[in-house]
C-alpha cells in the first residue's frame, strides 16, 4: 500500500476490480507511508525519516560510537527509494502430473538511503521480512565512506531495544537479520 501526502493511496490490487495496479505507477515523491496491511495488522513506515512503525510499534535504527551516534532512520529527508517483493516457492508432487501451484512464502518491503552525516557517507537498506509461517524480521544493511568501530541500536518507541557490535569497513556492507519480538 502507497499512502499518500494529500490523503489518497494506491493498493497492489483495486479494491473493486480486483486488478492488479502497476508498481511502477507509485508517485515516490509523493509518498507518505509505505508498507503492507492485511488481517487486520498495519507494517509500514514513515517515508520521511525512514521510522518503521510495525504492529503499532515505532523502530528506529542509529549507529554509536564511542565518539558520535549517527541516525540511520530519522534523517530529516525522504526514504523513498521503496523495495518491495514476495518470496514464493512452487510445490509439487513429482509423482502426480500438473499437481503444482505457486505458494507465497514471504512479504517484503523497505527502502534504501543514501545520505551524509558528520563527515561520514551511508548507504542504508532496511528491509521488513514477513514470512508466512515464522517471526516477522528487519533486514539491515549498512555501508559506510570510512571505518567505524560500533553497535547497531534498535530501538523501540524511542528506547534502545536491542545493541549489536557492529564494526564497519571502510566501503563494505555488513547486514544483519533481526528478529521482531
Amino acid at each position: 500500500m502507497a499512502e499518500y501526502l494529500d490523503g489518497s493511496h494506491l493498493s497492489e490490487f483495486d479494491y473493486q476490480t480486483t486488478e492488479e495496479n502497476d508498481y511502477y505507477q507509485i508517485l515516490k515523491k509523493d509518498l507518505l507511508r509505505f508498507g503492507i496491511l492485511g488481517d487486520g495488522c498495519s507494517l509500514y513506515f514513515e517515508v520521511y525519516g525512514g521510522v518503521f512503525k510495525i504492529l503499532g510499534q515505532m523502530l528506529e535504527m542509529t549507529y554509536v560510537t564511542d565518539e558520535k551516534t549517527y541516525l540511520l532512520t530519522g534523517q530529516p529527508m525522504m526514504y523513498n527509494d521503496i523495495i518491495t517483493y514476495k518470496d514464493a516457492e512452487f510445490v509439487f508432487n513429482p509423482k502426480v502430473e500438473g499437481s503444482g501451484h505457486n505458494v507465497i512464502t514471504q512479504y517484503n518491503f523497505g527502502y534504501k538511503a543514501k545520505f551524509a552525516t558528520d563527515g561520514v557517507n551511508f548507504s542504508f537498506k532496511a528491509i521488513c521480512q514477513v514470512p508466512m509461517n515464522s517471526i516477522p524480521r528487519m533486514e539491515l544493511t549498512i555501508v559506510a565512506s570510512q571505518d567505524l568501530k560500533g553497535r547497531l541500536h534498535i530501538k523501540k518507541n524511542g528506547r534502545d531495544f536491542d545493541i549489536v557490535d557492529a564494526l564497519i569497513k571502510k566501503n563494505k556492507g555488513g547486514s544483519i537479520l533481526w528478529e521482531l519480538r
